[in-house]
């Protein structure tokens, strides 16, 4: 593996471990330094990721029912997640997953779904 590629590895696998440290421990609900959501605080709407960083913390916790609480979507997604990122930096997977992953009607599927999510939990302020 040239030299390179390591380092850029290092650094990348450095800033999760950071970013997971930093919301394992510190509640993005009362920290002052998170990031808020720009489209909440214009609209008042609540876009498809509001909630990812308590959700990050609650499931780095091991607080399942809470992440849901935050987004549900996203706990629905991760094992997805998962497997595209599997799928996309390793050689792990079958060509026929890789096909259906990239497939269009699997992303219409995605994007369908996380915008009806988006107009639900507006609706129904989940």
């Amino acid at each position: 593996m040239p030299r390179e590629r390591r380092i850029k590895i290092t650094v990348v696998a450095i800033v999760v471990i950071a970013a997971i440290v930093i919301y394992m421990f510190a509640n993005p609900a009362t920290g002052k330094f998170f990031p808020k959501c720009i489209i909440l605080s214009i609209t008042g709407f609540k876009c498809p990721g509001c909630g990812s960083q308590r959700f990050l913390h609650a499931l780095l916790n091991g607080n399942i029912a809470q992440a849901a609480h935050y987004n549900a979507f996203l706990l629905a997604a991760v094992p997805l997640i998962i497997l595209y990122l599997i799928n996309d930096y390793t050689k792990w997977m079958p060509k026929w997953v890789d096909a259906v992953l990239k497939h269009p009607a699997t992303i219409a599927v995605l994007i369908v779904s996380m915008l009806a999510w988006w107009i639900l939990r507006n609706i129904y302020n989940w």
